[in-house]
């Protein structure tokens, strides 16, 4: 287990239940988390995963952005890249109104991140008892077509 990932609230342990949750995601949903493996590199397996999924945040039904990323592979722009690509199938595909992105408030690249996206702090949400809130991010369909979509630049770690 990789401590780092842990900081930030990634696990390894049930892999299983949890890809097949996610299958039942994309089943009801139509979205759900992607495995990101490297195009050039498959023998490396997945390096993380991310993407669109259905909550309800604050009482109100939402289309958030996540992602999470082997700590070997951060700061390499994966997450962006990723993230791009889900925002451009929430507006452009799907139509959605707006995005959210719900981060732990120590996690700075993960927040740099969202920013350079386009998403923009709207609060903090209370998610997890015993811990701190998380932050809450938001972009709408009209701060995304305001903004050309481009890959923005890596957020190193630490940065």
């Amino acid at each position: 287990m990789d401590p780092a990932n842990l900081r930030f609230g990634v696990e390894s342990t049930g892999a299983a239940a949890r890809l097949a949750h996610w299958r039942a995601l994309w089943q009801a949903d139509g979205v759900g988390p992607w495995a990101v493996e490297l195009r050039d590199h498959p023998e490396a397996g997945a390096i993380g995963f991310g993407g669109l999924s259905r909550a309800v945040v604050t009482g109100v039904h939402a289309l958030l952005l996540e992602f999470h990323f082997r700590s070997d592979f951060w700061g390499c722009g994966y997450a962006a890249e990723m993230s791009l690509a889900a925002l451009r199938m929430a507006f452009l595909e799907l139509k959605s109104g707006e995005v959210q992105s719900l981060l732990p408030p120590g996690n700075t690249a993960a927040r740099k991140t969202v920013e350079r996206l386009g998403l923009r702090l709207k609060g903090s949400v209370a998610d997890h008892p015993g811990e701190a809130a998380s932050l809450l991010y938001e972009i709408n369909v009209t701060q995304f077509h305001t903004r050309p979509p481009q890959q923005p630049e890596p957020t190193p770690f630490g940065a």
